[in-house]
């Protein structure tokens, strides 16, 4: 089964809402369907959110275009860019890229709902379940605001019991741009050459149970 079909037909019935990620500087003036558009009022700065956290990340790699829809994704095919930083919960070396098997990239902002949702049904989940083995899974802290709830985001996540390599963003949204976010939560998945192969925005319909699924199509061999 393609990737797309996983999440498009899971959609049907699915909450798939988002949040515009009015902070970025890259926030598109439409967004993909169920998601709400990027705010385009004074509140869309240009600058990087009050209390962002610090430089500590670095992003190389060409930047992939906007998302706007899941399928005819410009971005398919191409190379995703490569994210390296301290892991906030941990302070070890994280590198958010292919290690020659499939990856998937999570990208959530402490003071959106529909993160914090899909955050805390991901980690109840996994209390007593497993995401299929093969495929590495990793989470970007985006659009920090020390103004907005949840803050800060490491706390967030240690209250959740978040297991999975989390980094920052940095404080110029490198990252958000890197990846073409215009709302979240935003998920990337990747091949085991790092090749984008899917980018979908809004929670992931039939939450974790669904995720799961996803990371068992994504070890398929494509067809």
């Amino acid at each position: 089964m393609c990737l797309c079909a996983v999440l498009l037909a899971a959609a049907c019935g699915g909450d798939d809402a988002s949040e515009p990620a009015a902070t970025s500087a890259a926030a598109a003036t439409t967004a993909p369907s169920g998601a709400a558009p990027a705010a385009t009022d004074a509140a869309a700065a240009t600058t990087a959110p009050s209390g962002a956290a610090p430089d500590r990340t670095q992003v190389s790699g060409t930047a992939l275009p906007q998302f706007e829809q899941m399928e005819d994704d410009p971005a398919v095919g191409r190379q995703a860019p490569v994210v390296v930083g301290a892991d906030l919960l941990t302070g070890a070396e994280v590198r958010i890229e292919s290690q020659g098997r499939p990856m998937v990239v999570a990208f959530y902002a402490h003071w959106c709902p529909h993160c914090q949702n899909e955050v805390e049904e991901l980690t109840g989940w996994l209390e007593t379940n497993e995401l299929p083995a093969g495929v590495d899974f990793y989470a970007v802290s985006v659009l920090e605001d020390a103004t907005r709830g949840n803050h800060p985001p490491e706390k967030w996540l240690r209250d959740e019991g978040w297991q999975h390599p989390v980094v920052a963003d940095t404080p110029a949204m490198s990252v958000v741009d890197a990846f073409g976010l215009v709302s979240v939560p935003y998920l990337v998945a990747v091949d085991a050459d790092n090749e984008v192969v899917l980018r979908f925005a809004g929670n992931i319909p039939g939450g974790a149970p669904e995720l799961a699924a996803f990371f068992t199509t994504l070890l398929e061999p494509a067809s």
